[in-house]
């Protein structure tokens, strides 16, 4: 994305409608996926023209790129509250799933999850994950969960991700809770363990 100081021709460009575009192209992805969203359809959504966007983007997957960063961008997680490893664990899983649920920004990442072998798409695909990844890094390290803290952080991720991209089911508090008791060993098994289960158990 170009930054709004002036168009090759040395012509200024507006913020207002690059912020415009930004927007209307992420609620078009979020509506009606990458296949069936056109440049026509983004500036009309921004009242503006297809002109004002390629003076801005080199063409749809890159202002669509420059859609997904920004609204990442907006939202990132807050930072832990060091109350508690779980409680802090909750808070930012509980935003993760909002954000891919109730937001333009979630249904456009799941609406480009099939098009994962598109670099530029790939590349914000991967953002997303890597930005949702730290805050978790950011809550289990220097504690007693830093141990395996990857493998813990697929685990929670994987409930979120499994259950909103591939079954397409929601995700409630309940489940996100009883996951990161789970995770965290802080659920004891309700049943013993049969002869050769796992080493320790």
């Amino acid at each position: 994305m170009q930054a709004d100081v002036g168009s090759p021709a040395g012509r200024p460009l507006d913020s207002r409608v690059s912020s415009a575009l930004l927007d209307a192209a992420l609620r078009e992805i979020s509506e009606h996926g990458l296949e069936k969203t056109t440049i026509a359809e983004i500036a009309a959504r921004a009242h503006t023209s297809k002109q004002a966007i390629y003076r801005r983007f080199r063409d749809k997957t890159d202002l669509v790129t420059a859609a997904l960063l920004e609204a990442l961008r907006k939202s990132v997680p807050p930072p832990p509250q060091r109350v508690s490893v779980a409680q802090d664990l909750q808070q930012c899983l509980q935003h993760t799933a909002a954000v891919l649920t109730q937001t333009p920004l979630g249904s456009a990442l799941r609406a480009l999850v099939p098009c994962h072998r598109e670099p530029r798409l790939a590349a914000v695909l991967d953002e997303a994950e890597a930005s949702q990844r730290l805050v978790l890094r950011q809550v289990l390290i220097a504690t007693p969960f830093e141990a395996d803290m990857e493998t813990r952080i697929d685990l929670l991720l994987g409930l979120i991700y499994f259950r909103l991209f591939l079954r397409g089911t929601d995700i409630h508090d309940d489940d996100i809770e009883r996951a990161i008791y789970l995770v965290l060993g802080l659920i004891a098994p309700r049943e013993p363990m049969p002869p050769g289960g796992l080493p320790g158990l």
